[in-house]
């Protein structure tokens, strides 16, 4: 599945001192990511009106966005 290997890419690339795997965990679960940007896709709210509906921050859906829309 291409989010698999998008996912593998970014944690290949990613440079730190912590062990592998850690850092916050995702607020959203993959479905809701997607149920996310097919809500944007419908009715093309603001990302803070969009983050509300979700519980999470303006900056949280829009990179979530982001993200998914190179995806789908």
């Amino acid at each position: 599945m291409q989010h698999e290997k998008l996912q593998g890419d970014i944690e290949s690339k990613k440079i730190g001192i912590h062990q592998q795997g850690g850092g916050q965990k995702p607020k959203l679960v993959i479905e809701e990511e997607v149920c996310l940007c097919l809500f944007y896709w419908r009715k093309m709210p603001t990302f803070e009106v969009l983050g509300l509906h979700f519980s999470i921050s303006k900056t949280e859906a829009k990179d979530t966005f982001d993200y998914w829309l190179e995806i789908l």
